[in-house]
């Protein structure tokens, strides 16, 4: 049995004292490539989140067309669409009267309803009901306090008249997880869709 010889071992702990040194600068670079692809991940699932629920609200705000309580379902759907990011981190949906297909949603409409131009609705106004427990209409939808500035039966859905764009606005808002990255991004997708024409 060989044993090894004295300059056998001094080369064998230089090798392992390499190999910690090595160890100790690839982990933390390692770790924080591995953080900042799952915090990628979790940005771009919120991204795509607010991306389907403008686009669901502007389906839904299509096919209610100039329907009183148009605006409470396109509420509802946004809701559903968000299911993946919750109404924690929603900032406001915006309704407006687009148009057309590649307009934008207007600037003051990011803050505050607009006569004739938007609604604006933050997360609070999803809990506002169409009617209570007794059948009454509370106001808050149907042109009411809610959405009057762009009430849903001024919308023209007529063949002859040409019908109007509808544009729903989803802002959200993504904290990242791991604090690698400070502060957070603002999301937000803008969908535009014409209301289903009726039969004059």
């Amino acid at each position: 049995m060989n044993r090894p010889t004295h300059g056998e071992g001094q080369r064998r702990e230089r090798e392992r004292g390499a190999a910690l040194v090595e160890a100790a600068i690839i982990t933390p670079v390692f770790f924080l490539l591995v953080f900042f692809v799952f915090e990628m991940g979790l940005l771009f699932r919120d991204a795509l989140t607010t991306d389907n629920a403008s686009r669901e609200g502007a389906r839904a705000a299509s096919t209610r067309g100039n329907a009183a309580d148009a605006d409470y379902f396109i509420l509802r759907t946004v809701e559903h669409g968000l299911e993946a990011v919750g109404l924690q981190r929603l900032e406001y949906v915006v309704v407006f009267n687009a148009t057309g297909p590649g307009d934008s949603v207007p600037g003051a409409c990011r803050s505050a309803s607009q006569p004739g131009l938007c609604n604006h609705y933050t997360a609070a106004d999803f809990f506002a009901e169409l009617d209570n427990a007794g059948g009454f209409d509370t106001g808050n939808f149907r042109c009411g306090t809610l959405d009057s500035n762009w009430c849903p039966t001024t919308r023209d859905t007529t063949l002859s008249g040409g019908t109007d764009f509808v544009g729903v606005h989803v802002e959200t808002r993504h904290d990242f997880v791991t604090n690698l990255i400070p502060g957070g991004n603002q999301l937000g997708e803008t969908t535009i869709l014409s209301l289903e024409p009726e039969e004059d």
